[in-house]
Formats: structure tokens, C-alpha cells, sequence
């Protein structure tokens, strides 16, 4: 009994910890992106890399923090993906719904075999080249943990340690292309709508479409959802 109690205040005093971690970075990062030049890449992806510089943070803060980090991103993060679909303007979705579709198509099976290739070409093992594809190809981590169990394999420490360095190439690759997004965007002179659809179709997880095109107004967030959506379709 004695233990299962300490269980849960270790479980409850993590969930809070990094509940405060995670409220430091969201409200620092919309106070932030009012500055002048910093509001170009918007709230999201200076909480982003707010939370990548907390990993400066004590060892012993991280291992505290980890249970209830895990918890936040898993759960927290896909609720507030979910009250965003929500926000979509369902007559633009089927308007926009043949032509995504296709343009999604070509785009999970161009980067499913480039991806593919490119992993090969550079030595990667089998297994881990074609998650590593399917998770850069469709929507990141969820896709490479909806893939691997179909994989058959007979050494399966090997198969899990292929699953965590799949989801961390899809997950480093994606942060690097949301920043270079960013940056591109008044480069290639897209109109917010075109930039949409570029981040999209071409970033892994919907966080970081949403990240990409959160500054950029509605016109670019819901390009961005409903191309990133139709991937995942």
C-alpha cells in the first residue's frame, strides 16, 4: 500500500512539474513573438525551441519531469490537435478534398521511396529505412509505430531499438524543416495559402505544420491542416 501511494505522488509531482514546464514555454513564447522580428516565427516555435533549451535543465529535473512529459505530449498535444480540426470550415474541406487527396498521394509515395532510398544508399538497415520512410513520408511517429508491428522479425531488441531511432530521425527532421520553412517561406514569395500546403504536405507530424503556419494567419493554418489531414488519409 505504503508503495503504491509513493507511486502516485511520484507520478502526480511529475505530472506538475512538467505541466509548469510546459506553461512556461507557451506563455513566455506568445509573449515573445510580440517582439519585433520574433513574431515572424511565431508563438509556437519559439515555445518549440523554449523546450528544447530546457533540456539545459539539472539531470535530476529531467528524470522527475519525464512521466509527466510523456503524458502532456501524448495526450495533451493530440486534444489540441483534435479542437483544431474542429475549427475547419467543412464546405473549404470538400472543396479542397479531391485535389489534396491527390497531391497527398503523390506526396507519401514520392517520400516513402526517396526516403527509402536514401536511407539504403546510406547504410541503413532494411527495418529501420523503411519506418524511418513511412514515418517521414505520413505523419512521423505515428506512423512508424503503426508500421513496425507489421514488420516480422525474430530479434525483437533490435526491432524496438530500429523504432526509437526511426522516430527520432522523424522527429530532429522535422523540427530542422519547420525552422527552415520559416525562413524560406518570404524567400520563394508563396502567398499564405501556397505555404499552407507546402508545410502540409512536407512536414511529418501535425504539430509541426501547425507550428510552421501559426504565424502566418487562418488562411495558412487550414491549407496547412487540411493538406497535412489528407496525408494522413
Amino acid at each position: 500500500m505504503e508503495g503504491f501511494l509513493l507511486t502516485n505522488i511520484i507520478k502526480t509531482k511529475s505530472f506538475w512539474l512538467a505541466t509548469a514546464m510546459t506553461l512556461f514555454c507557451s506563455v513566455a513564447g506568445i509573449f515573445l513573438a510580440k517582439l519585433p522580428y520574433v513574431n515572424l516565427i511565431g508563438a509556437l516555435v519559439i515555445a518549440l525551441l523554449l523546450g528544447i533549451a530546457l533540456q539545459i535543465t539539472p539531470q535530476r529535473v529531467q528524470a522527475e519531469a519525464n512521466a509527466g512529459r510523456g503524458f502532456i505530449s501524448n495526450k495533451f498535444l493530440r486534444l489540441g490537435i483534435i479542437l483544431l480540426g474542429f475549427r475547419l470550415n467543412l464546405t473549404k474541406l470538400a472543396d479542397a478534398g479531391v485535389k489534396t487527396i491527390l497531391v497527398a498521394a503523390l506526396a507519401v509515395s514520392g517520400t516513402i521511396v526517396l526516403t527509402y532510398w536514401l536511407s539504403r544508399k546510406f547504410g541503413a538497415e532494411d527495418e529501420l529505412a523503411i519506418l524511418s520512410a513511412c514515418g517521414c513520408g505520413v505523419c512521423g511517429a505515428a506512423a512508424v509505430m503503426g508500421v513496425s508491428p507489421q514488420i516480422e522479425t525474430s530479434d525483437e531488441d533490435r526491432k524496438r531499438e530500429n523504432e526509437v531511432l526511426a522516430v527520432a530521425v522523424v522527429c530532429v527532421m522535422g523540427t530542422v524543416f519547420t525552422l527552415l520553412e520559416i525562413v524560406l517561406k518570404p524567400l520563394l514569395g508563396l502567398t499564405d495559402t501556397q505555404y499552407g500546403v507546402v508545410a502540409g504536405g512536407s512536414l511529418h507530424e501535425i504539430a509541426h505544420a501547425v507550428a510552421a503556419v501559426s504565424a502566418f494567419g487562418e488562411v495558412s493554418l487550414d491549407s496547412a491542416l487540411i493538406m497535412k489531414l489528407s496525408r494522413v488519409l
